[in-house]
């Protein structure tokens, strides 16, 4: 489905999945597939009536979940996009991406301390805040007046003065 979605678009992805479910049944990972195809291809509310589903039938598929907590927190949904990170976090805890949205949401709350462990889980677990340098919500958190000290020893300590004047200084995306 995927690879159909980009070679030739959501609409030959969706008649394909329809096609492989019909024969085969209802798939989480079929509607997954969908829902990652209408992503990006920019269709955020097919995406998320597609991830919806394939949640629905597999509530422990962790890479819908963490898509349909994309499509939620671009959405300003957060309490929607806490609960699939969360369990992203629970699925796979040893994987970064759980970790490094569950710190986002904690820094938008100014929740020092959730912000303190989530993050650290993060760094533990491979997360780069170079991938963050144009994201102004993670540049922001340089200043802030309760988790822009954690924030700064954090990546200080765990990944350099290098990457921290990296958030500091890099415009962000699209200047």
């Amino acid at each position: 489905m995927a690879r159909t979605g980009r070679e030739q678009g959501a609409e030959a992805a969706e008649a394909l999945a329809r096609r492989w479910m019909a024969t085969f049944g209802p798939s989480a990972r079929v509607e997954y597939e969908l829902g990652l195809a209408w992503r990006l291809a920019g269709d955020d509310a097919r995406a998320r009536a597609h991830l919806d589903d394939a949640a629905r039938l597999d509530p422990e598929l962790a890479a819908a979940r963490y898509d349909r907590g994309e499509v939620r927190l671009a959405a300003g949904d957060l309490a929607g996009a806490r609960e699939d990170f969360e369990a992203v976090a629970r699925l796979e805890p040893e994987a970064w991406p759980g970790w490094f949205r569950l710190a986002e949401l904690d820094g938008r709350l100014g929740d020092t301390k959730a912000f303190e462990a989530n993050l650290l889980r993060a760094l533990r677990t491979g997360f780069s805040v170079r991938a963050v340098v144009h994201d102004p919500t993670w540049r922001s958190f340089v200043g802030h007046p309760d988790v822009g000290p954690v924030f700064i020893r954090l990546v200080r300590v765990y990944q350099g003065d290098a990457v921290l004047d990296a958030i500091r200084d890099t415009p962000p995306a699209g200047r």
